[in-house]
């Protein structure tokens, strides 16, 4: 069975706390703040993360960047079983319904 590709989100605000997601005002501090993103990335999947802009505030007073850390890896055996359970049971739904609009339709032009 193919494996698909799963993008972890981090919860950055757990690692870091509240200011977890406050740009530094420094070009020098940039590096360090970008670097303690990558290391809560396992090494193997470090090549995928990448930050999201979900929100910049810019103004005289500060200015704040909110974003969100992620990274793809290939989905694990439990989440492959869980999605495939998932999807068998999406397809047992649909038909289903089909085959519920299939006595609805034989029923509405059984008389004619």
């Amino acid at each position: 069975m193919l494996r698909k590709t799963t993008t972890v989100v981090l919860k950055c605000e757990e690692a870091f706390g509240p200011e977890w997601n406050w740009m530094p005002k420094k070009l020098v501090d940039l590096i360090p703040w970008t670097q303690k993103y990558l290391e809560l990335v396992p090494q193997e999947y470090r090549d995928s993360a990448a930050f999201e802009t979900v929100s910049f505030r810019d103004s005289r007073r500060d200015y704040w960047l909110n974003v969100k850390v992620h990274y793809h890896r290939p989905e694990t055996d439990e989440e492959m079983e869980a999605r495939l359970a998932a999807e068998d049971a999406e397809k047992l739904q649909q038909q289903r319904a089909e085959r519920q609009r299939l006595e609805d339709l034989k029923e509405k032009f059984n008389d004619r």
